[in-house]
């Protein structure tokens, strides 16, 4: 199977990798309009559920994806 993600964001890596993972002989290719290496990060915050589905789905890119979280502990929200 052949499978073509537009746009590398953070549900289309995702999907890509598990998908290839999964499925080690699925070509997988993704196209993203920015330059190689380069991020703006992302900004997504993961609920634990979420979070859970991503340990049952994979538990070492979990631990990876956990390593490298940002935390800010001291937030004061204003509206």
């Amino acid at each position: 199977m052949k499978i073509v993600c537009i746009g590398g964001g953070p549900a289309s890596l995702y999907f890509s990798m598990l998908a290839k993972k999964n499925n080690p002989d699925w070509e997988i290719e993704v196209y993203e309009q920015n330059p190689a290496n380069v991020t703006w990060g992302f900004g997504v915050v993961f609920s634990d559920e979420t979070m859970e589905g991503f340990c049952g789905a994979d538990e070492k890119t979990y631990q990876a994806i956990i390593n490298s979280f940002v935390h800010w502990d001291d937030i004061d929200i204003f509206y």
